[in-house]
């Protein structure tokens, strides 16, 4: 679209220089203008000592207020001092617009900022620095600091990573082989890891967060692909973000609803997880086993528990166990034909490494 420092004609993927040593930071946004002030007055004030080369992509994810307009203005107000460039993604879906970020970016690695983050100043130099050091890392997130317009509820801390809050792992470093992937809020990319597994067939199963819809999980399934593919995930607590929640967000209800929406996306996630990347005895997973474990599952909670689900106070975590075992069970049924060709279609998939050689 504009872009207030320089324009271009965006470029697609294969005609990028993916050696340029560097951060592109990559703004995904669906009517975003109230958000925006706080996360891009963060990114005019990042440090780069530690390398020359920094860009600020934005991209209006089919917007219907001023993200654009806003953005603009923004980088002028203060006074930014990266290049940056604003540009569209008329297709909605979070996913989408990560991509066009990625097809429009110049430099080696990547940070995927929503438009609710905000970085710590040191964010860009010490994911250089530790992206640098390991060439084997594919993936890397911080730790989040949940801010809000409104009072945290009670039970915020003990579901706070539902919110891309607090930390991700209990020590520093590589969770390849544990948890497995990091948080798409403040995740940094190594482009050609990311490009390999594009120029390799891979297409995401998920379709992401898209305008008000919960489902999501396209970050968890670019890790989970990144990690078949051979690449380590880790984890840094000392990169650092603020992540503004606003107080609509921290209903009870709502978080029922991202929890409806975690267990929908943990059905496509068995096809990266049936995968064994040992040499031990593996049991592949198929619909109809699945979904009859789901149901016992169900059951398991009691008949009294499941009768007064819909009325249980805030806080019970069983609610949300609930609420994820039924959207689990859901799409479940209605992925009936295609549960076990997805398994097929990402054990025959060109991107990723042969069982037991990983």
């Amino acid at each position: 679209m504009l872009s207030t420092h320089f324009s271009e004609i965006p470029l697609s993927a294969n005609s990028r220089m993916y050696s340029s040593k560097g951060i592109s930071i990559i703004v995904c946004c669906h009517n975003s203008s109230k958000l925006l002030p706080e996360t891009i007055k963060h990114l005019c004030s990042l440090e780069n000592k530690n390398f020359s080369n920094l860009e600020v992509i934005v991209v209006d994810n089919n917007s219907s207020d001023a993200t654009s307009e806003t953005a603009a203005k923004l980088f002028g107000d203060f006074k930014c001092r990266f290049p940056f460039k604003i540009i569209d993604e008329p297709l909605t879906g979070l996913s989408h617009a990560r991509k066009r970020g990625f097809d429009n970016s110049q430099f080696e690695y990547m940070i995927y900022c929503d438009d609710d983050n905000w970085l710590s100043s040191d964010y860009a130099d010490l994911s250089f620095s530790i992206m640098e050091g390991d060439k084997g890392i594919a993936a890397l997130g911080g730790s989040g600091e949940a801010v809000t317009d409104g009072t945290l509820p009670a039970w915020f801390m003990e579901f706070s990573n539902h919110y891309s809050s607090g930390k991700q792992a209990e020590e520093a470093g590589d969770i390849t082989n544990t948890s497995g992937y990091v948080w798409g809020a403040g995740m940094v990319i190594r482009k050609n890891a990311l490009m390999d597994l594009y120029k390799n067939g891979f297409i995401s199963m998920l379709e992401d967060r898209t305008g008000t819809r919960l489902t999501s999980g396209g970050d968890v399934e670019i890790c989970y692909a990144l990690r078949l593919a051979g690449w380590k995930i880790c984890y840094e607590p000392s990169l650092k973000f603020k992540h503004f929640i606003p107080k609509e967000k921290l209903r009870w209800d709502y978080l029922r609803k991202l929890n409806r929406g975690f267990g929908s996306q943990k059905v496509f996630f068995d096809s990266y997880l049936e995968i064994p990347r040992d040499k031990k005895i593996h049991i592949r997973k198929n619909w109809k086993s699945e979904t009859i474990r789901m149901v016992k599952k169900l059951r398991s909670y009691g008949f009294w528990k499941l009768l007064r689900f819909m009325t249980t106070s805030e806080g019970d975590a069983d609610t949300l166990r609930i609420e994820k075992s039924i959207g689990q069970l859901t799409q479940l049924l209605k992925l009936r034909k295609q549960y076990e060709k997805h398994q097929e279609a990402i054990r025959d998939a060109g991107w990723r490494i042969p069982a037991g050689k990983v």
